[in-house]
């Protein structure tokens, strides 16, 4: 239905005697699969910096184990960053641009 009023409209303005150029294109499906990915490679990353945090902080290397603390937390917002470009890119539907 939305698809149908994108068109409509599209229609109206290329036929309209101004000067627009009307684009009317789909997201990136690939997009979403590689925001997913990504996703889980930032994961596995988070999930490795935190184990070496624990290692550290059992061997009494505080300091180390802070700063592996920290870029897991920086890792897995990451993947969360990712994930939701994934949902954004997933979502389908068609952009509609005029230049």
């Amino acid at each position: 239905m939305r698809i149908s009023y994108i068109v409509a409209v599209a229609g109206l303005l290329a036929a309209a005697p101004a000067m627009a150029q009307v684009v009317v294109t789909t997201p990136n499906g690939g997009a979403a699969a590689a925001h997913d990915y990504q996703s889980d490679q930032d994961r596995a990353a988070g999930h490795q910096a935190m184990g070496a945090a624990r290692a550290n902080a059992d061997a009494g290397n505080y300091d180390a184990a802070a700063q592996d603390q920290a870029a897991g937390r920086h890792d897995m917002h990451e993947a969360h960053h990712q994930e939701h470009k994934a949902d954004r890119d997933s979502s389908g539907g068609v952009v509609l641009k005029i230049h």
